[in-house]
């Protein structure tokens, strides 16, 4: 047993730590037939069929190599839709979406109401839509050039934005149940009322705001987050943090509304990145890649005392089940063959759980490689099949999961 548990956490400790991509990037004009508002297109950016309202839409992703429109890099991967805050850019964030593509996410920015009359509505219903858009990857067909991410998208997304974008996430994600999580950087209030759409969401919930923000202050924050209707909800108000603090410092805009507002920078964003990202990280992997130990991290990082912090509010847990990681009569008598196998496996079991049962295929290096689940029924036998022709030969392990109850085993590739 004990020899599982370290087997175990050996790979979730590589995945965490050692899976990285280079980054790839494209620029996509998208279009929501069910709107016809004025939207913003990219010159020279990838343009899909149809009408509608177009949403232009930077993309960046694991990729084989860095660059423009290089290819999606193997495996399967979550959606991260942000959105900017009021007159600033897609760019302005670089130091978030290249942390977490080159991480293992497709993270989409739209462009859209980036003038001095945005229309908050408008912005939030392009946040939803793009996070549909992000996970229909997976099976586009209407642009050679996106076919690079058939079959690379886990149906698991997340909305969030900072200041304006913040504030809009919530607009997006009210009512919105094909989203698996919501998070967001110091919310602006938004016309209609974010607030009050706060109310609508009951996905778990990540707020990180700075204890110096003048621009959207603590009771801003926390009015937000007592509306959210969400059983998992955090708010972390981190010490020192302006309103500007969330993304790379560089828009001029943002730094110049708040310093009339009287609160000037403490700390560099460089320094301010890492104190965020920290939260923002674990949650993700916990919510989007069913990181168990990711969920223990993150609480662990907001239970506990830290300089860093000005406060916290805390509702529910996303840490892992109290039992642990075990064996379990509910998961058993798996057969795996062939092993080693030249292209494909045949998993057959019998599970008295009808949960999910979920399959994570890694290479030696911690590698997220494949990830697809099955969903068990009364019948005494289960059998799931697999593909690994396209892989290398060599070493994988195979991870499979249930209710967080998890076994381990090694595949040989010939």
């Amino acid at each position: 047993m004990k020899k599982i548990l370290l087997f175990i956490t050996t790979i979730t400790t590589l995945n965490f730590n050692a899976q990285t991509f280079p980054v790839g990037h494209m620029s996509v004009n998208f279009n929501d037939a069910s709107r016809t508002t004025a939207g913003y297109s990219i010159s020279g950016g990838i343009t899909l069929p149809g009408s509608g309202r177009p949403v232009g839409t930077e993309i960046y992703y694991p990729a084989t190599t860095a660059g423009n429109n290089t290819s999606v890099a193997n495996g399967q991967f979550p959606v991260v839709v942000i959105g900017h805050g009021f007159v600033m850019t897609w760019d302005g964030y670089d130091n978030v979406y290249n942390q977490l593509a080159s991480h293992g996410y497709i993270v989409l920015l739209p462009r859209t109401e980036g003038g001095f009359s945005p229309t908050h509505s408008e912005f939030g219903a392009d946040l939803r839509f793009l996070a549909n858009e992000g996970m229909n990857l997976n099976t586009i067909s209407t642009s050679t050039a996106l076919t690079t991410f058939n079959g690379k998208v886990i149906a698991k997304s997340a909305i969030g934005g900072h200041s304006m974008g913040a504030g809009s996430s919530f607009l997006g994600a009210a009512s919105n149940t094909s989203i698996t999580c919501l998070f967001n950087f110091a919310a602006a209030t938004t016309n209609p009322s974010s607030i009050s759409s706060a109310s609508l969401v009951t996905v778990p919930t990540l707020m990180i705001s700075g204890a110096r923000d003048c621009v959207a202050d603590t009771t801003v924050q926390n009015s937000h987050y007592s509306a959210l209707n969400s059983s998992k909800k955090f708010h972390v108000i981190l010490n020192q943090l302006t309103h500007c603090d969330f993304g790379n410092g560089s828009n001029t805009n943002c730094v110049l509304g708040q310093s009339t507002s009287g609160c000037g920078n403490q700390v560099s964003n460089a320094l301010a990145f890492p104190r965020y990202m920290n939260y923002l990280q674990n949650f993700l992997d916990n919510q989007l890649k069913n990181d168990c130990q990711a969920g223990q991290r993150f609480m662990d990082s907001i239970q506990s005392n830290s300089s860093l912090r000005a406060g916290r509010k805390i509702t529910g847990t996303i840490a892992c089940a109290a039992t642990g990681i075990q064996q379990s009569s509910l998961l058993n008598h798996f057969d795996i063959f062939p092993n080693p196998t030249e292209g494909k496996l045949t998993i057959t079991f019998n599970t008295a759980d009808l949960n999910l049962v979920l399959f994570e295929l890694y290479d030696i290096s911690g590698r997220l490689i494949l990830q697809t689940t099955e969903q068990t029924n009364l019948s005494k036998e289960h059998r799931k099949e697999l593909n690994i022709d396209y892989l290398d030969k060599g070493t994988y392990i195979l991870q499979i999961t249930q209710n967080n109850l998890k076994k381990v085993y090694k595949i040989i590739k010939q």
